[in-house]
């Protein structure tokens, strides 16, 4: 089975799962859920991810969702490593009695040396809400990115008013660099949220230069209905004596014992979106290693990270992740220009981010000024026809067309199109309708997005040694007919691989057309478009 199904990544695991663990939270039958089809799972080389990811939403376990949970875990983890993960989670201070009552049923059936009289002390409310073993957590989370992630996962599980009790404890406890560490992801994340507001409000207080290097950062990009609590917790910051920004070296010298190992990304597909890879090689020779999804709608979009993996283990990963992808092999200053860019588009960040952003502390990138480096370098001419040909079949735009469910403009030409065709309407105009939506779908924001895309594709050829296609994709983002003339051809495009898909797709077909109607359109537009399709 493992070689007929195919090897998700760590993102698509994580969507699969979670989609699992909602569709089927409402079952509490064990013996139902025992015989759930799970075969894409099973069928994964890599179940260390779905373990890790079944622990995270352990966290987060309720009454409801216990049993599929419950059912997973004993599918995919080790019953030796599981036990003293759900004892630790019991012994935790920070989980909720709701989760480490779930535990403690979990426990009851894998444990034979279960006591409740143990167990029952970790039910009561404990007066200190950091104990010891949290201060030692939060100590190793500022070398450790992966730690101070799991104390994040843990924080995150909490209801508002126990993370504002927890902010609150912790600020206590704490102050300067520990504590920022750990409430500038708090903050960051979420600015808006009333946790988020509270770790604000405890960063102004932590004399710390990460919360100060943190909150000028911030002020870049936050909404304006938080700007002034910004500033105004930068000032505690300064009337404390924190004046330097001295972050980078903060974590510079966190990272003497690595050096930058291997990095690469891959082209913006048809909804913005790339996928970067950036390691890190340790003097024993292991990685660290951290994934990032961003598009160019909404910045940083997912990350996640390994602290301590092998070569073989990274390569692996990194085989996985990309599939059948052209992986671009760039510089490791490139990479961070590409995410520092990618970050002014962000109005908040994931926490695995922030947290596996500090291995690029060290980087320092020439300019992440891109248009300007395409300026200094290339020498755009006028795009022709033939040109356009070749820009047409270009690896950067292979993926480039729309799906179903895109957006309601496009949506409406393809339901258009469909009432068309299902009543025999088989001599209509394919491009008089892509006329008629393209200002409709290309509307003056998302025309804007697209022309930028080109933007980073011109970058991508360039750092990978592509300078005359580089020029013809800075041309065309330059020419605004060609340009018109490109996105026609992306709708093109899009119809072709809409009705193809609907051959295989039943769900998406939903008896619209039969497999011969599909087979006679296809012939259609393949007979209008064989050349640009």
């Amino acid at each position: 089975m493992t070689e007929l199904v195919k090897q998700l990544n760590p993102f698509e695991v994580k969507t699969y799962l979670l989609k699992i663990i909602e569709n089927f939270s409402a079952i509490n039958d064990l013996s139902v859920l025992k015989n759930l089809n799970v075969d894409i799972l099973d069928a994964q080389q890599d179940k260390k991810t779905i373990v890790k990811l079944l622990y995270k939403e352990l966290n987060n376990a309720t009454e409801s969702n216990q049993y599929i949970l419950r059912i997973l875990l004993e599918r995919y983890a080790d019953k030796t490593d599981l036990t003293s993960h759900l004892w630790s989670m019991l012994k935790n201070s920070m989980i909720s009695n709701e989760t480490k009552i779930v535990v403690l049923n979990f426990l009851r059936d894998i444990d034979s040396n279960l006591s409740y009289d143990e167990c029952g002390q970790y039910l009561e409310n404990e007066e200190e809400l950091v104990d010891s073993d949290t201060k030692l957590l939060l100590k190793n989370a500022i070398i450790n990115p992966e730690v101070q992630i799991d104390f994040l996962d843990f924080v995150n599980s909490l209801n508002t008013k126990d993370k504002i009790t927890l902010i609150d404890s912790l600020g206590n406890d704490y102050s300067e660099d520990a504590l920022a560490n750990i409430l500038v992801p708090v903050f960051l994340s979420n600015p808006y949220s009333e946790e988020g507001m509270a770790a604000l409000n405890k960063l102004g207080e932590s004399k710390s230069q990460l919360a100060y290097h943190a909150l000028d950062e911030a002020l870049k990009y936050a909404k304006e209905d938080i700007r002034q609590p910004i500033r105004k917790n930068i000032s505690k910051l300064k009337l404390a004596g924190i004046r330097e920004d001295n972050t980078h070296e903060f974590y510079k010298a966190l990272l003497v014992d690595t050096k930058p190992y291997f990095f690469c990304l891959t082209y913006p597909d048809g909804h913005g979106q790339q996928a970067l890879i950036f390691t890190r090689e340790k003097q024993n020779e292991r990685i660290q290693f951290v994934a990032v999804v961003i598009d160019d709608y909404n910045g940083i979009r997912d990350c996640f990270g390994f602290n301590d993996i092998s070569k073989f283990e990274c390569d692996k990963i990194i085989e996985r992740f990309y599939q059948d992808e052209q992986v671009l092999k760039i510089t490791p200053e490139a990479l961070k220009a590409i995410l520092l860019n990618a970050e002014k588009l962000s109005d908040k960040f994931p926490y695995e981010y922030i947290c596996w952003k500090n291995l690029l502390a060290d980087i320092e990138p020439e300019s992440i000024d891109i248009k300007a480096i395409l300026n200094k370098n290339l020498s755009p001419a006028e795009i022709s026809e033939t040109d356009l040909e070749k820009l047409y079949s270009d690896e950067f735009s292979r993926h480039w067309f729309m799906e179903y469910g895109y957006g309601d403009e496009f949506n409406e030409m393809i339901d258009i199109l469909n009432f068309r065709l299902q009543n025999k309407e088989y001599k209509i105009d394919f491009d008089a309708i892509i006329n008629l939506y393209l200002p409709k779908i290309f509307y003056t924001e998302e025309l804007k997005i697209w022309r930028e895309r080109l933007v980073m594709c011109a970058y991508l050829k360039l750092l990978t040694s592509e300078n005359e296609r580089a020029e013809l994709i800075c041309s065309l983002y330059g020419d605004e007919n060609m340009f018109c003339e490109f996105l026609k051809n992306i709708l093109r495009r899009s119809i072709y691989e809409y009705y193809f898909a609907l051959k295989y797709n039943t769900e998406l077909n939903n008896c619209k057309f039969s497999l011969n109607e599909l087979d006679y359109i296809i012939q259609l537009i393949e007979k209008r478009w064989v050349k640009n399709v």
